[in-house]
């Protein structure tokens, strides 16, 4: 009688990939880390090299510059719409293949449209990152204490009525705003930037689309200039040098009005709220959308993306593995409930609302899937980082009072048609 031995498969040869972040503060950084845990136990012929940096500019930078040194990691993330001009740099693989082959695992068509309409470069063509964390909105919070002690009222009723406008805010804004005896502020009525992730929910509220085409290829404008636009920004000045309920920079420089309790109306996003959680325990706080312009209240689609370098020395099976891992509809239901931004998984979405009411009680949550609804995806423009930064050199000089809002307007807007006519032109 012959025994035939049991033939014991061999091990897979471990591997190891790199894979960076940004880490979005200690809370948020601490869900990434688990989650890269649970790729190494799910596949243990993987260790992952992790690469963290602490914000995303500076995390552009780096994986950039590594990216010209030739030592870019395997899989990486890529911060809002700056992803199709990485994808224009030739450096991000095109992931189509890939998604067909795994058709099974990926479900694409199971994902909010907003969220992976914003994940194909040239638009509609190649699908060259798959959506990062949640489908995450940006939101008004508020500290209900100190609404309570002024006796104003929680935004919720105006906003029902459809009447939370940014007059309505302003006006809350400057009745929560408080003076000691000497003219300094004690407590500060709101928060609000006028940055290029600020413009993608104000000027769709205001009614303006952020170009004159939604084309890439036929864009030749930028619409900072139209008159809705520079009320909103007037507005801004108005609220920073005339009723003193927004700070300057060198006023929340070194202090954290909200989480000291002494900010009234927060901006704030559902990828926040891990942080929110920790450092605003002292008073009780909700949210409700951000307020509404002439057109309607909108929001933005608040995917960050997942990518695998296309460089020949990439190990692209090894970074793909990671990113369709956390992609998956398992990964993407318990970061929605760790992060509290919507599922980007339409399966996702009810098993979520269920579970987020209970573990952080908020009325606000009533609001989250109509935000979801009315958010706008980014143009797709492979000139973002030009664009973001010429306007972030200028803007807070309109904001200040350094430099009249329609000058600085103007000077923006020169500066970034010029760079749109020399992309047409590459």
């Amino acid at each position: 009688v012959v025994v035939e031995k049991e033939v014991t498969p061999a091990p897979k040869e471990k591997r190891t990939i790199s894979f960076a972040w940004w880490t979005g503060g200690e809370a948020a950084n601490k869900v990434f880390e688990e989650a890269i845990d649970r790729f190494e136990l799910a596949y243990p012929e993987y260790t992952v090299n992790r690469i963290t940096v602490p914000g995303t500019d500076e995390f552009t930078t780096k994986i950039l510059t590594m990216y010209g040194a030739g030592n870019a990691p395997d899989a990486h993330g890529v911060p809002w719409g700056r992803v199709w001009g990485w994808a224009h740099k030739g450096v991000l693989l095109d992931l189509t293949p890939l998604i067909e082959r795994d058709a099974g695992e990926v479900q694409w068509e199971d994902q909010w449209p907003a969220v992976t309409g914003c994940c194909y470069y040239p638009p509609g063509e190649k699908i060259i990152a798959l959506p990062r964390e949640t489908f995450g909105q940006l939101l008004l919070a508020y500290n209900k204490n100190l609404l309570q002690e002024a006796g104003v009222d929680t935004p919720e009723g105006l906003y029902e009525a459809g009447d939370w406008t940014w007059d309505a805010w302003r006006e809350k804004a400057k009745a929560l705003t408080k003076f000691g005896p000497d003219g300094r502020r004690e407590v500060l009525g709101a928060s609000q930037g006028a940055s290029y992730w600020d413009l993608q929910l104000a000027m769709p509220s205001e009614g303006v689309p952020m170009f004159d085409s939604e084309i890439p290829s036929e864009i030749t404008h930028f619409n900072l200039d139209a008159p809705e636009i520079i009320e909103w920004l007037t507005r801004l000045y108005e609220m920073t040098n005339i009723d003193r309920s927004l700070a300057k920079p060198e006023e929340t420089k070194e202090f954290d009005w909200a989480a000291s309790g002494k900010q009234a109306l927060i901006g704030a996003a559902t990828w926040g709220i891990p942080n929110y959680r920790q450092q605003w325990v002292d008073f009780e706080w909700d949210f409700v959308a951000r307020p509404r312009g002439r057109c309607c209240y909108t929001n933005i689609q608040g995917s960050d993306y997942h990518a695998v370098n296309a460089s020949d020395y990439a190990d692209k099976e090894g970074g793909w593995q990671l990113i369709k891992f956390l992609n998956s509809p398992r990964e993407d239901l318990w970061w929605a409930l760790n992060m509290f931004g919507p599922p980007f998984r339409k399966s996702n979405v009810e098993a979520w609302v269920t579970k987020v009411n209970e573990i952080l009680p908020k009325n606000g949550w009533k609001y989250i899937l109509r935000m979801a609804d009315s958010a706008v995806p980014w143009t797709p423009i492979p000139f973002v980082e030009e664009l973001y930064n010429i306007h972030q050199n200028e803007i807070g000089q309109a904001i200040l009072g350094e430099r009249p809002v329609k000058e600085v307007v103007q000077s923006i807007v020169s500066k970034v048609d010029k760079v749109i006519a020399e992309y047409k032109q590459k």
